[in-house]
């Protein structure tokens, strides 16, 4: 099934053309509930590491917490399959690594994403993409899989994200973005920070050069509460470090809001 588009056309032939060991495997949907949820339906049924499914149009998409994600005509609305060589606890270092990827891309493309702790990529404070990771288990607790989802406002129409406080792709280039293109962009960032699970430092470092969080007065809430301060580091596996009247608090999750 094609997607159809002016200059934003996707269609499987291109998506295969491009070779890249994260689109092994395609399905593509013109539409279709969550690409998240399809994905992690092949995942349990055994689909390889590089099955990729990619959506015009998502009527069902969801974010972190079961979240609503508005996923119109326009984006570019993904889901990948992944069975990195990882111990189970260094999981969540992969939406932390997908985000420097995609950021990297964006900004190739001359968009001035940064990222905001710990899934989103912001251009000048608005939304362009949001990021989901969710992992497999197996008996034994070892990580079997992961499923990584990325949404991105590529052609939107800004009007739809302006009053989410999102932007677009095209918004921000004032043109319309490919999208095979784009997402021959964001496979190959995400495919080179993948492969640096196991140097996870490195991840961090480009990661903390990137992000707009750190060194900012933020508000966090999260299930045991809210918690403020200045968000001073990325910790070890991911963590956001906190300094707060009462010392520093390490927060493995939470919504982030900028105080003035």
């Amino acid at each position: 099934m094609e997607c159809e588009g002016r200059t934003s056309r996707l269609d499987r032939e291109r998506v295969e053309r491009l070779g890249s060991p994260l689109a092994r495997r395609v399905e593509l949907y013109a539409e279709v509930s969550s690409t998240q949820e399809r994905a992690r339906e092949l995942a349990r049924e055994g689909a390889p590491h590089g099955t990729l499914v990619v959506a015009g149009v998502q009527t069902g998409g969801r974010g972190r917490l079961g979240r609503a994600w508005s996923s119109p005509a326009g984006g570019l609305w993904m889901s990948l399959v992944l069975r990195p060589e990882i111990p189970a606890t260094h999981a969540p270092r992969i939406t932390l690594a997908a985000a420097v990827g995609v950021a990297k891309a964006l900004r190739e493309m001359g968009v001035e994403a940064e990222i905001k702790w710990p899934n989103d990529l912001l251009v000048g404070g608005r939304k362009v993409c949001g990021i989901l990771a969710e992992a497999g288990f197996g008996r034994s607790g070892e990580l079997e899989f992961a499923v990584l989802g990325v949404g991105i406002n590529a052609n939107v129409d800004p009007a739809s994200v302006e009053g989410l406080g999102g932007t677009s792709l095209r918004a921000e280039l004032g043109r319309e973005v490919d999208l095979v293109r784009l997402l021959a962009a964001m496979l190959g960032g995400l495919e080179v920070e993948l492969a640096r699970l196991n140097d996870f430092e490195a991840i961090a470092s480009d990661w903390r050069s990137l992000s707009c969080t750190l060194g900012r007065r933020v508000r966090v809430r999260r299930a045991g509460g809210v918690v403020e301060g200045l968000a001073v580091d990325l910790g070890p596996d991911g963590e956001l470090v906190l300094e707060t009247g009462d010392g520093r608090v390490a927060l493995f999750e939470g919504e982030v809001e900028r105080l003035r």
